[in-house]
């Protein structure tokens, strides 16, 4: 049994035996020629004369040859592919940050202490006011930024003023009621809720310390009251004694008048210094009232400058001041002095500027009535704080006035002689009041200095609690992004690289881009597995596509065959692995099949393989022929299929190919074996790795190019031909392997098989 080169074991029959050695020529094209015809310019390929050169080597492809070429390495793009889109999705992933977290810690200032002064609400404001104020100020901040557990966080890290740091991080507000919130946000929620803590802790601690000196402070200065108080009312006694004494003689004593004066001046001097005093704070008072209502108020710089440091345009129009600034420094490095390049790079720097001081202008006039509100807020602080120290002044004017008045009432008393006893004995009662007042407050202020731990005014209602912000859907987002971004650029290059090869997708590329008539295709071999699972309805399918591809291909070739009298005919491609083997062997099967005495012509030297697909031996062949060790008769070898004769390639040495150099022995064995046969194909190397096939071709008739789709290289295809064309070698056409077709699309009805 042997073996078709369509795969199928058929008997291993004669075909129509040897053609003898000087048999007639057949009826097919009359009479035998002596030497291969002289032929004018191919008139088969497609291009004429003026047509543009093939386009297979622009630098840019279409959107569908890329899609083609992807279609090519869809497994390498979505392996390759794959895998860069999970890296970039993870590096996204974990490289963007979680968004800002947020702490949050709450603060009670009580209205009034159980058993404490009470506190009108105005003045409970201000007081809240203050605390507000205390809480914000760059001096606490700097003192929480000095202990030592804060000095060691990342967030403080490369701050030049960790102060200021943690000023710009804290926001305080008065919530509602007593209470005052303290929030802080930062990417790193543990170090955030620590710094908070300690932000408040120790502000809570130093303002239950000051509370609780100001309260010891307070109980020393009632003592000191009371004991003048006390040293008074002696005094006032011992006075209504020496009166009682005196009164006998008429008299007053003179010592006792005397430091009633001498007390009664130093009061009114004290008076006279805490008048002008007061009358200071009010004028400091009516002047930052007229500032609050002005129109004209002026703006806080650092206000300003807190909101240009918060506006993005601001930041974008000074970013783009020092990128035109490196720009100007980089040309005055790389060209000289005087340049144009310098002077535009300075021109963009001015540029820069200008939109930068304009988006600054922009911004203020934009947020004018919002720093003047701030302004206003600043100073309405400053109000309270003064308001604050005129009613303290006042509360020590009006003790003095009512001193000064005691001792002015004193004094006159103590001029009456007798008459004034009764008046001066009641003049110690007012005293005794106010000393009783005095009592009952130290009691007051006394007990709450007992109860201090556990009745403070001040109280840390809800510690640092952390509110966490993964972001998780913006980091999902971005990272599907990356994702998508990553095995598109990895498509698009693998993409690219593969039509940087420019292998041949189709038919049409062929004509268009190659400019070559194709005079038939060849569907795709199915794989072993395919042919052996697929149904028997289906591999017969394929086989009339096949076959009815070959006939195809051999009815076009026979017509140009018959009218440019062609008789050899050459099959070859460009590279090794294009399909020119089976393509000449099923091309030569076809004819044979057709009633035409063809041979098949091994002259693939190097690298023979058409006697593996008739299973046949490889010598002797056309090797010994060139080599004339050999009748030509000697090595025809018959084949399975009838008409059907072939001549392998024989072993090849470098002497053959020296012979093949030399023309004469092949040119003889042509000239030979066209009055044997009807129609000879010619198998032979491919162009570009060695030039046997162009000494070979130039005795032959024609040449049929084989291409093979998604394999065959369209520079490479252009390179062959052209060598061809320069040897005015005949072009009969293009036959692309390959092809998918839709087998379903050809009908049961023609696929069905003929009888015999």
């Amino acid at each position: 049994m042997q073996r078709s080169n369509f795969g199928e074991q058929v008997p291993g029959q004669p075909g129509a035996g040897g053609p003898p050695a000087f048999l007639p020529p057949g009826a097919y094209y009359g009479a035998p020629q002596a030497a291969a015809p002289q032929y004018a310019p191919n008139p088969f390929v497609v291009a004429s004369p003026n047509s543009p050169p093939p386009t297979g080597h622009r630098m840019l492809p279409t959107i569908l040859e890329l899609f083609s070429s992807f279609k090519r390495r869809w497994v390498l793009c979505l392996l390759i592919g794959g895998i860069l889109a999970s890296v970039s999705a993870l590096g996204v992933w974990f490289a963007m940050p979680s968004g800002k977290h947020q702490a949050e810690a709450m603060i009670r200032l009580k209205a009034n202490t159980e058993g404490g002064p009470k506190q009108d609400d105005n003045e409970f404001t201000r007081w809240i006011a203050a605390h507000v104020k205390d809480m914000q100020k760059k001096t606490f901040a700097a003192q929480v930024a000095g202990q030592l557990e804060i000095k060691k966080m990342t967030i403080l890290q490369g701050a030049d003023d960790p102060g200021a740091a943690i000023k710009e991080m804290i926001n305080v507000k008065a919530d509602s009621g007593e209470h005052v919130k303290i929030t802080i946000n930062g990417n790193d929620g543990n170090e955030i809720k620590a710094l908070l803590e300690a932000y408040v802790n120790t502000y809570v601690k130093e303002a239950k310390d000051k509370e609780n000196r100001n309260r010891v402070e307070l109980i020393k200065d009632y003592n000191k009251s009371l004991e003048l108080i006390n040293k008074d009312i002696d005094e006032q006694k011992k006075q209504l004694e020496m009166i009682q004494i005196n009164a006998g003689v008429g008299g007053v004593d003179i010592v006792t008048l005397s430091l009633l004066e001498r007390e009664l001046a130093t009061a009114a001097a004290t008076k006279t210094a805490q008048k002008q005093a007061l009358s200071d704070l009010d004028g400091k008072l009516e002047q930052l009232k007229s500032e609050i209502n002005s129109q004209k108020l002026p703006i806080n710089r650092k206000d300003l400058e807190e909101l240009m440091a918060t506006s993005l345009t601001v930041a974008a129009k000074q970013q783009a001041v020092l990128s035109a600034q490196q720009s100007l420094a980089s040309a005055e490095l790389k060209y000289n002095k005087g340049a144009a390049q310098i002077d535009v790079a300075a021109q963009a720097l001015a540029a820069a500027k200008a939109d930068y001081e304009k988006a600054i202008t922009e911004v203020e006039t934009t947020n004018k009535d919002a720093l003047l509100q701030k302004a206003r807020e600043a100073r309405q602080v400053d109000v309270v704080e003064l308001e604050r120290q005129i009613s303290v002044a006042t509360n020590q004017l009006k003790r003095t006035e009512e001193n000064v008045k005691i001792l002015t009432e004193m004094r006159a008393k103590a001029k009456i002689v007798g008459q004034q006893m009764n008046l001066q004995g009641n003049d110690i009662d007012p005293l005794r009041l106010q000393r009783d007042e005095i009592r009952k407050k130290l009691f007051e202020l006394t007990d709450l200095e007992r109860r201090k731990d556990t009745n403070s005014r001040i109280e840390l209602v809800e510690g640092a609690q952390l509110w966490l912000d993964y972001n998780f859907k913006t980091k999902l987002v971005f990272a599907i992004v990356a994702g998508i971004m990553g095995f598109t650029a990895v498509s698009l290059i693998l993409a690219y690289l593969e039509w940087r090869n420019r292998r041949v997708d189709g038919v049409d590329q062929v004509v268009q881009e190659l400019k070559m008539r194709v005079i038939g295709t060849i569907p795709a071999f199915p794989s072993r597995a395919a042919l052996k699972n697929g149904e028997a309805s289906q591999n017969q399918n394929w086989r009339f596509i096949l076959n009815e591809s070959v006939n195809s291909t051999r009815t076009m070739l026979l017509h140009t065959a018959r009218t440019q009298q062609m008789q050899v005919i050459l099959v070859t491609s460009a590279m090794q692995g294009e399909g020119k083997t089976s393509l000449s062997s099923q091309l030569a099967t076809s004819m044979a099949t057709a009633g035409l005495r063809t041979l098949i012509l091994d002259c693939d030297l190097r690298n023979p393989s058409m006697q593996k697909l008739f299973d046949i031996p490889v010598s002797p062949g056309c090797a010994e022929i060139l080599l004339q060790e050999i009748d030509i008769a000697d090595t025809i070898q018959t084949t399975s299929v009838p008409n059907l004769w072939i001549i392998p390639a024989g072993q090849c040495n470098h002497r053959v190919i020296a012979a093949l150099a030399q023309g004469h022995p092949l040119e003889a064995l042509f000239n030979r074996l066209r009055g044997q046969f009807d129609i000879i194909i010619v198998d032979s190397c491919p162009i570009l790795p060695v030039a046997d096939t162009l000494l070979v071709a130039q005795h032959v008739d024609g040449v049929i190019f084989s291409i093979l789709q998604d394999v065959s290289q369209l520079p490479k295809v252009q390179d062959a031909t052209e060598r061809l064309v320069q040897l005015n070698i005949p072009l009969v056409g293009a036959v692309v392997n390959g092809i998918k077709p839709d087998i379903q699309a050809y009908g049961y009805n023609y696929v069905k098989q003929l009888p015999a």
